[in-house]
């Protein structure tokens, strides 16, 4: 029998019994992984996974830490998993399971304190107030920007291009029969906000990127919250 090097396969969570094979692997090998030891019961082509115990019929298949299938037959430990003998299923999903009830801080210790901002007409002062919507993982990119796009025009933030509405008055001109120099007397103005803001305290809505997608990662969004909470 020949002993495999660990390299060959690969547990993903300490708690799965489904292990994949990193490249094609023969019957009868022993695997080798931490302190766990496998004699494989039939070829595992590459990247497929293998059961890490005997599986009666009906057993339940973690990966990730999670349930990802159910046995159809009994599987050997070393025994190939597959679509023959093993099928989807799922945990169970739930929502919102408790109210968070905010309890307004102490802030006596503050009274009096005074920031840059700007003074309100009934007394009051307040700075800029904006919603900043940032993904928890990068790779959200491609949904963050059609967020940006919905809401932004739909709350009456959005901000057309200022050289699209140079083009279209340029057109109205020609189509209106506008003298050549009155063409070219034409300025690029700075394009406009759109009216009809939905909510008149709220001044703006900002919505983070990260260029590199997937190169970001949760512990990225997770410093870049602490950042701006401060």
């Amino acid at each position: 029998m020949s002993s495999l090097a660990p390299r060959s396969v690969l547990q993903i969570h300490p708690a799965d019994d489904a292990i994949v094979a990193l490249r094609s692997l023969a019957a009868g090998a022993t695997v080798d992984h931490d302190d766990k030891h496998w004699t494989l019961k039939e070829a595992i082509p590459a990247k497929q996974k293998f059961a890490a115990r005997d599986f009666a019929q009906g057993d339940r298949i973690t990966m990730y830490g999670v349930l990802v299938g159910r046995t159809t037959a009994a599987v050997p430990a070393g025994g190939l998993l597959h679509t023959g003998n093993v099928v989807h299923e799922s945990a169970a999903f739930a929502g919102k399971q408790a109210s968070y009830d905010w309890v307004k801080p102490d802030v006596s210790a503050w009274q009096g304190r005074t920031f840059q901002g700007f003074r309100r007409e009934g007394g009051g002062s307040g700075t800029a107030n904006h919603w900043i919507v940032i993904p928890l993982v990068f790779c959200e990119n491609r949904n963050l920007a059609f967020m940006r796009e919905a809401l932004t025009r739909s709350l009456g933030y959005a901000r057309g291009s200022a050289y699209e509405g140079f083009a279209a008055k340029l057109a109205q001109l020609h189509r209106s029969g506008a003298s050549a120099e009155a063409i070219e007397a034409l300025t690029l103005e700075a394009a406009a906000a759109e009216s009809g803001v939905l909510f008149s305290n709220l001044d703006g809505v900002k919505f983070l990127e990260h260029g590199l997608g997937c190169g970001g990662t949760r512990q990225d969004a997770q410093a870049l919250c602490r950042l701006l909470a401060g």
